[in-house]
């Protein structure tokens, strides 16, 4: 049985191999590039669909062609049948369930270079998420609602995220204002916001030790000092006794900001691969 697999196995390849015409080390380099071209493509039209309808469909695909090659190396004749029918007709279906989808993805590349549609939606979210966190601490700051947002950047903080109560809620400025709002059952300990949410409120950061910040800053700043030591993350902070804006970074506090120079330091700091997910929260709201 084994060998009756290999053999067939042998037999694909010796027939792929006659197919691609691997004679000359011309030929490799235009398969190499063959190959990149077409997973670029592949790679590309995710991107596209990624969070709509036809996500899903398209994963479906991808595992229907692996489980068609499979079937032609076993000699699976009745599943390579009922695969090769599917693919075949369920293409035409696809195409004409997911008109709208496709219709739009085809605009969007004539609308926008490569790289724009890569980027385009990853860095609106990024955009967006600093302007939140900017707005909540402009008016934390007026009204003097003390306020420690954390922003994991590469290095993980899993043991603080253990710690607190978990959202897995979109950024919005409201709903910041409300977890640190005085007496609701959230405002005490840090927000930590991961990859285009809000992962954890309530959550219990390592202290600074006091020789590393000043006796006039409280617990709140130690706090923020303290995660910054242990990890890269940016940490915001507004003080409850004078609503100054804070930020940490690598266990050193910059302090006296205002919303502009906040958002400006933000947008320097952070990436689309700290504040974008891409967020599953852009097509349920």
């Amino acid at each position: 049985m084994l060998e009756n697999v290999w053999l067939k196995f042998i037999d694909i390849v010796y027939k792929l191999g006659t197919i691609l015409n691997l004679t000359s080390p011309i030929r490799v380099v235009i398969l190499i590039i063959d190959i990149a071209v077409v997973a670029f493509i592949v790679y590309y039209v995710f991107r596209i669909i990624k969070q709509t309808r036809a996500e899903q469909i398209f994963k479906g695909i991808l595992i229907l062609l692996v489980l068609l090659i499979v079937s032609k190396i076993f000699d699976m004749v009745i599943l390579n049948f009922i695969l090769t029918n599917i693919m075949t007709y369920g293409m035409l279906l696809f195409i004409v369930i997911f008109q709208p989808e496709l219709r739009s993805a085809f605009e969007k590349i004539g609308r926008n270079k490569f790289v724009d549609v890569f980027d385009m939606e990853d860095n609106i979210m990024v955009k967006h998420n600093i302007s939140e966190i900017v707005k909540a601490v402009e008016i934390m700051s007026l009204k003097k609602i003390g306020s420690l947002i954390v922003i994991e950047r590469n290095t993980k903080i899993s043991e603080v995220l253990k710690e607190g109560i978990t959202l897995s809620a979109k950024v919005s400025n409201e709903l910041l204002q409300n977890i640190f709002m005085p007496r609701t059952p959230l405002h005490d300990g840090a927000v930590v916001i991961e990859k285009g949410e809000i992962a954890a409120a309530k959550c219990i950061l390592p202290l600074a030790s006091e020789n590393n910040v000043p006796k006039s800053l409280g617990t709140r700043h130690r706090a923020a000092i303290g995660i910054t030591e242990i990890s890269d993350a940016i940490v915001v902070v507004v003080s409850e006794e004078t609503g100054i804006i804070s930020v940490a970074e690598n266990g050193k506090l910059k302090r006296d900001l205002t919303g502009d120079s906040l958002k400006d330091l933000l947008n320097k700091k952070l990436d689309r691969t700290v504040l974008s997910k891409t967020s599953r929260f852009k097509h349920k709201n």
